[in-house]
Parts: C-alpha cells; structure tokens; sequence
C-alpha cells in the first residue's frame, strides 16, 4: 500500500532551504569612477535603482563618506573626498538608507585605497647645485667689494 504524498509542503520546505542558501540580489547599483583612489581625493560616484526622492548615504570601510538625494528617476552623482580617517588599502565602498547603522541596499564595490603621494622636489638638483655655486660666488664678490668702497 502506497501512502500519497502531498507536493505542497514539500515545495515550501525547498523553499525555505533555498532562501537561505541564495545570496542577495540587488536592484540598486553604484559605480566609482575609479577602483583606486587616494586617500584624501575625490572620488564620483554614480548609482541607479534607488527609491526616487529618498537620502542615500555612501558608505566607504564603514565610514560614512557622503549622502546624496536621488533624483526622480531613481539615480545620482556625487563627488566625495576619502575621509583621511580610512586605512589605506583594500575597501568596501556601498550605499545604505541609514547613516548611522550602516545596512547595505547596494552590493558592495571593492576599491583600493591608496596612500597619498608625496609631490616631487620641482627642480633637478644639478640646477639647485648651480644656483648654490652662483649665490656663493656672488656673495665672496661682493664681501670683496664692501671694504674697497670709499666714501664721495
């Protein structure tokens, strides 16, 4: 004897296991100009999917960065400087509804957080030893010349 077996809780139990195993699927998106940025430079930023007329707030390590009204089309730009306060190297940078509590509605965006350069020196140094030899020359010349002047 056969005893009937009912398809429907058995649908809701594949059910239930596969919401738990199925990573998060966004419909909002962000997109940086660059993956690599500064610390300390500006960054834009674009996103699309949003609810038209909410506060979006960028989040970069953590840290909110920025916050920006989305238009009524569902999209923004925004140019951000990288708070100096986030380490440099490999981040997260994501949009959240919560400035306070950061809670992704944007999948997160690897981006590479440099170091700030350090500018270089704006003249060769053979032409900052040659204007040290000229200078030296010039003042010998005229120590010289100060006890030979005589008064009118």
């Amino acid at each position: 004897m056969m005893k009937k077996i009912l398809a429907i809780p058995i649908f809701a139990a594949l059910v239930v296991a596969m919401s738990f195993s199925v990573p998060e699927v966004y419909a909002a998106s962000i997109v940086p100009s660059s993956l690599s940025v500064p610390l300390g430079g500006i960054l834009p930023v674009s996103g699309t999917g949003f609810a038209p007329g909410s506060t979006i707030y960028i989040f970069l390590d953590g840290v909110n960065a920025d916050s920006v009204l989305v238009d009524s089309s569902g999209s923004f730009n925004i140019s951000f400087q990288v708070p100096t306060s986030i380490a440099p190297g490999p981040q997260f940078l994501f949009a959240s509804s919560d400035p306070i509590t950061p809670s992704p509605i944007s999948q997160l965006v690897p981006i590479t957080i440099t170091a700030p350069s350090i500018p270089e020196f704006p003249f060769s140094f053979s032409l900052v030893i040659i204007f040290v030899a000229v200078s030296a020359v010039y003042i010998a010349i005229r120590q010289k010349m100060i006890p030979n002047l005589k008064p009118f």
